[in-house]
């Protein structure tokens, strides 16, 4: 089944939701799902909450409807189509930020591991405020 990117607002706080309830409720398959996300990403969207940061990985929120199985079947899944779809909707593109990705090493360690060195693919990651 081929997705299609986010186009709205809305369509991005939909997938921010769906991935704040699979770690909230910390229910398995969906948590460490959710958690590999986290691990494995280059570009996200910063979000600050009165507990710190949450981060939330380009190549999950930027298509429409999202879910773990719906993303497990999209064959055709790849950052250089969410990541312009993001842009689009925020209006700006993700770019390196220190203080970002020190928040992103803390989240990463709330989550019960560590963060890589990289993103995937040795790549510096990326983000978005919002």
């Amino acid at each position: 089944m081929e997705m299609v990117c986010i186009q709205t607002l809305n369509d991005l706080r939909e997938n921010l939701h769906t991935l704040d309830t699979y770690l909230d409720r910390q229910a398995e398959p969906y948590y460490s799902y959710a958690v590999d996300r986290i691990k494995k990403g280059v570009c996200f969207v910063a979000v600050k909450t009165e507990h710190g940061f949450r981060f939330y990985p380009s190549r999950f929120i930027g298509y429409q409807h999202n879910s773990m199985e719906a993303h497990e079947n999209n064959v055709w899944k790849d950052g250089k189509e969410t990541t312009p779809a993001i842009t689009h909707i925020l209006g700006y593109k993700p770019c390196p930020d220190a203080e970002l990705e020190r928040a992103y090493q803390v989240y990463c360690e709330t989550l019960g591991f560590t963060a890589n060195q990289t993103g995937a693919y040795g790549v510096e990651r990326k983000f978005w405020r919002f």
